[in-house]
């Protein structure tokens, strides 16, 4: 039987992979959770309490809406040039500076 959605939210795949790592503990993971949990081990690229920090820093800071700031952290570029891929330049007010400002967070937060 279906669990009820008690709430949604975008999250790192860090926080998945913690999320879906407890599940297993408790129980036997579905097909679907274990693929993602060994997506979301390969790709992760921070600790998950570090990306939720980040996250959080880059809505805050940079005025990224959480999706955004989602998708940077779970990607995490390591150049400007891939950070400009992944937010639509159209879509933020960035400068060069933040941009690079916010490479070298992402850089310096990586595991």
């Amino acid at each position: 039987m279906p669990k009820e959605i008690i709430s949604e939210e975008e999250i790192t795949l860090s926080q998945v992979k913690k999320v879906l790592t407890q599940r297993g503990k408790e129980g036997e993971l579905s097909f679907q959770q274990s693929i993602t949990l060994e997506h979301a081990s390969s790709f992760s690229r921070m600790a998950p309490a570090v990306s939720a920090k980040v996250v959080e820093k880059l809505m805050k800071n940079y005025k990224l809406s959480r999706s955004q700031a989602v998708q940077v952290v779970n990607i995490s570029p390591i150049n400007p040039e891939e950070l400009k891929t992944i937010l639509d330049a159209r879509s933020t007010n960035l400068t060069d500076e933040q941009i690079i400002e916010i490479v070298d967070l992402i850089i310096n937060k990586r595991s």
